[in-house]
């Protein structure tokens, strides 16, 4: 089976590429440089696939200035487009078609699954709507179309949390802001057996927020990991010191939404690490 993949060197998409060939499956990567060819030369890339996983998309965490805004837009919206156009001129289509998102097109006022219509009206929110509505056009044929809503995916060895174990081990962790923010986060490995059981399971299809069912705020992360590498959590990153630093940037590290994983509950996909206890627990762990 011959599955195409967009941002397919990237943290989640090199897991996956080994995760595809190690059921001997033929992964081929759409890369950067090919959006900026024809899209006919992507649409031959594409021709004969069974499934594509689009996963395209700059690093959000960092100083947001006009012109990384809109790297951060087109890397998603821009290039999720054309990869629609070239399906489109396809006589014989992929059957399933995944795209991710993010639960920042959520507010983050209030609790959300995946009929929440509340959604956010700053840089994050639009940036998600644009990148799901460019997806529009392929619901007018029989492609199998899912989207997968990330919520921040948790690994030992790249992301968020590899990033701050060392600092938590020289008991210098610390919480981001007032600490109250909701952290809707996953086990990378639980983010890789549910794209599989999506793609694999034939009544699947639509949204599926891919979160961990427990819902927490920053400080009660902060205090989890502390507690899993026996360092106090004393500190705090103050939000005016992030604002600084990031500019509108800091919004992705102050601010949270929550959100429930309800579709995927309901599908039956039976999460590895439920808790945030369990997910902290086991990537310290093998640290």
């Amino acid at each position: 089976m011959k599955i195409c993949l967009t941002g397919g060197t990237g943290f989640l998409g090199s897991r996956l590429t080994h995760l595809f060939q190690q059921n001997n499956m033929e992964v081929v990567n759409i890369s950067r440089a090919d959006f900026n060819n024809d899209v006919k030369l992507i649409a031959q890339k594409i021709e004969g696939s069974r499934m594509l996983i689009n996963l395209a998309g700059a690093p959000i965490v960092g100083r947001w200035t006009e012109s990384y805004k809109k790297i951060i837009r087109n890397s998603r919206v821009e290039t999720t487009k054309k990869l629609v156009e070239a399906i489109l001129m396809l006589e014989k289509k992929p059957k399933v078609v995944m795209s991710a998102s993010a639960v920042g097109i959520y507010d983050t006022i209030y609790e959300h699954d995946e009929f929440s219509d509340r959604l956010a009206d700053d840089f994050l929110g639009s940036v998600c709507q644009e990148w799901e509505a460019a997806l529009v056009p392929l619901l007018q044929t029989s492609i199998k179309l899912t989207v997968v809503r990330l919520g921040i995916v948790l690994d030992n060895k790249q992301g968020a949390l590899a990033q701050m174990i060392t600092p938590f081990k020289l008991g210098l962790g610390a919480m981001v802001g007032d600490g109250t923010q909701p952290f809707p986060c996953i086990h990378v490995e639980d983010v890789l057996s549910a794209i599989w059981y999506i793609l694999t399971n034939p009544k699947s299809g639509g949204i599926y927020n891919l979160v961990a069912p427990e819902m927490v705020p920053n400080r009660y992360f902060s205090k989890t990991l502390g507690k899993k590498l026996h360092r106090p959590v004393i500190f705090r990153v103050y939000s005016f010191i992030l604002k600084l630093a990031l500019g509108e940037g800091a919004d992705a590290l102050l601010k949270g939404q929550k959100v429930r994983p309800r579709r995927l509950l309901e599908l039956g996909y039976p999460f590895q690490f439920p808790t945030i206890d369990a997910i902290v627990e086991d990537l310290v762990k093998k640290k």
